[in-house]
């Protein structure tokens, strides 16, 4: 089974500061975006964003859809994101595998289209926050403004090097199940760091330390 099914039939995300899933997701899953096919081995992630792909691996890879994608080229793949609705011309209603939807934070939706995208069913959903604090309580009153009102599993990407454990235990703590990282921008070391602030927030939640 590819590791985005796994992530899919193992996690809920319940966004907000009362959450009300008793049975607790044990990590926080990772999804490396990059340009750059060796970097499917130089990073260990749970799956991949990319326009190439690893036949002979057993993580799930998918890549952001463009004006050139069409239902056949994006059989390879194993699910795909949509980042910008005007340049989506598949027909993903008649799509099998899972489906992702990516919102920026500065993205202005009204009350009407998030109620269309929920009724949608995205199986995964990725909060692109570029530019923003997710300790800011004004910035996270505008989160839950959009990611309550889409049930889906919900991913963050910051698009930062580094990955403090103070804001990993944060995005832990909010509900969403995994981060996305942008592999391009990230050196070896500086992902070990945060592999190694994932387990501590994963030790943590787990009653270890």
């Amino acid at each position: 089974m590819k590791s985005l099914d796994k992530i899919l039939n193992s996690n809920v995300s319940e966004i907000g500061f009362n959450k009300h899933n008793n049975e607790a997701y044990s990590k926080l899953n990772t999804i490396g975006v990059t340009t750059n096919s060796k970097n499917f081995d130089k990073f260990d992630c749970d799956s991949y964003i990319s326009d190439a792909i690893n036949l002979k691996s057993k993580k799930s890879f998918g890549k952001y859809i463009s004006n050139e994608d069409t239902n056949t080229s994006i059989q390879k793949f194993d699910f795909f994101v949509i980042s910008d609705p005007e340049k989506s011309n598949v027909n993903y209603l008649s799509y099998e595998k899972p489906i992702g939807l990516q919102i920026s934070h500065e993205s202005k939706i009204n009350d009407l289209r998030l109620s269309t995208l929920d009724s949608l069913n995205f199986d995964i959903c990725i909060y692109e926050a570029f530019q923003m604090s997710v300790l800011n309580l004004s910035n996270i009153l505008n989160v839950k403004d959009k990611i309550n009102s889409i049930r889906s599993n919900w991913f963050i990407y910051l698009n930062e090097k580094v990955y403090s454990e103070e804001n990993l235990q944060f995005i832990y703590d909010l509900g969403f199940i995994g981060i996305v990282i942008n592999l391009d921008k990230i050196n070896i070391g500086d992902y070990k760091n945060l592999k190694k602030n994932l387990n501590k927030i994963k030790d943590s939640k787990n009653g270890k330390i």
